[in-house]
């Protein structure tokens, strides 16, 4: 953690005035910011992006993965919707 640091200053006090912070600050900002700034330290070729869809949930009447135009979907690359969770 770093010199200087003791036990007693491992309480709840400053884990929430740093999530104070991180709220007022804006974690969108934040989680777009640290990766992209590490990506131009580090000479990280930005040519791809990943998104973690951790949890995607769609509502509504879709195909149920039988028919024709579902298998035309996969195999041309696009979003096959599905049932069930991430």
């Amino acid at each position: 953690m770093g010199e200087g640091i003791k036990p007693e200053h491992l309480n709840d006090d400053p884990l929430g005035r740093v999530l104070d912070k991180l709220y007022d600050a804006g974690l969108t900002e934040i989680f777009i910011r640290v990766p992209l700034s590490a990506a131009d330290r580090f000479g990280v070729k930005m040519d791809s992006f990943h998104l973690d869809s951790t949890s995607f949930h769609v509502h509504g009447d879709y195909g149920t993965g039988t028919g024709t135009d579902d298998e035309a979907s996969a195999q041309s690359g696009l979003i096959t919707i599905t049932y069930g969770y991430s």
